[in-house]
């Protein structure tokens, strides 16, 4: 009776010496779920003001992206100086996954053109991307000007006399209209404006003669009929707009577009940047993200981690020949 006693007296100090270690190692471990990534919200910064494509995405991209990662994303719109304004304060963020960003190839452009906020090069962590923005050719809707052909033939024989809008800066206003200068050898005046809406307001007003922009940003104006799409920059025709050709169809080698990437602050830790990849990811593979890029006449191109990091290096070690090219250096 006594080895019995003395066995189950054993075997329930055991178990209690055993709960007593569990509930330790529980009481550890909460402590480190609690401060597991992302704890709090997470501050998503647009260096364009509010209203225009880039702002519409991202914010529809921080709501997929903030189911993903359990906490809400809020968008922090930061413009000016071409993009440089916001993804300087991008650059100068605590490098903990709670302050990431819009990182196109515009705020690369800036540096080039001597901008010193920032070094694309070793400022910054690029996370993903998950869509790209062609670009389009418009004119008001009663310009004598009917067609990107026409366009260009003016452009050869009155060089400068045509000015077109964009949002861009003053010795860069468009990547896509310096594309079609280089390929064809016309010239425009460009005239730099501070978001898409002000462009479009200068169109229509008569203070400009083209513009050079976002498909996404104009497809209002051109659907109500006040602007005139002569062409846009993607490799295919638009869904929305099948009776718009190409660039590349008019015998004109003007295909460009912009990638909506992702990035932080450089240092930030590998699992963070592993858990932004995962939830981009999945951000981009929901549903809703195609109806988001139908809606804003983008078009879905996917790039994560590595992929989107070897891209915008070698992006921007190709700028300056191209810039120089353009004569914007």
């Amino acid at each position: 009776m006594r080895t019995l006693r003395t066995s189950t007296d054993s075997s329930t100090t055991r178990r209690k010496v055993l709960g007593l270690l569990g509930a330790s190692a529980a009481a550890i471990a909460l402590p480190a779920r609690a401060q597991s990534y992302p704890n709090k919200a997470i501050e998503l910064i647009v260096c364009y003001g509010p209203g225009g494509t880039s702002d519409i995405y991202y914010r529809g991209l921080g709501l997929l992206m903030s189911r993903q990662l359990g906490q809400s994303i809020v968008i922090v719109n930061k413009p000016g100086a071409g993009s440089a304004v916001g993804t300087a304060y991008i650059k100068n963020a605590a490098p903990d996954g709670y302050t990431i960003g819009n990182l196109t190839e515009v705020m690369m452009r800036e540096r080039v053109l001597g901008n010193n906020l920032y070094d694309p090069a070793s400022d910054f962590k690029y996370i993903g991307v998950g869509a790209t923005v062609p670009f389009g050719w418009a004119v008001k809707a009663d310009s004598p000007i009917k067609t990107l052909n026409q366009l260009v033939t003016e452009g050869k024989q009155s060089p400068g006399k045509l000015s077109y809008g964009a949002a861009g800066s003053p010795k860069l206003p468009s990547w896509a209209m310096k594309v079609l200068e280089s390929q064809t050898g016309a010239s425009y005046l460009g005239v730099p404006y501070p978001s898409s809406a002000a462009i479009i307001t200068a169109a229509l007003g008569g203070q400009i003669d083209v513009i050079c922009d976002a498909v996404g940003a104009m497809a209002g104006t051109v659907s109500g009929g006040r602007l005139r799409m002569l062409a846009v920059s993607s490799e295919q025709r638009l869904t929305q707009w099948p009776d718009v050709p190409t660039a590349r169809e008019l015998g004109i080698d003007a295909t460009t577009t912009l990638p909506y990437g992702l990035g932080g602050p450089a240092g930030t830790p590998p699992a963070v940047v592993a858990r932004l990849e995962d939830a981009l990811q999945k951000a981009v593979a929901d549903p809703e993200h195609q109806q988001l890029v139908n809606r804003l006449n983008m078009a879905q191109w996917v790039r994560i981690g590595k992929p989107f990091d070897d891209y915008m290096r070698s992006q921007y070690a190709a700028m300056p020949a191209q810039l120089k090219a353009f004569g914007a250096l």
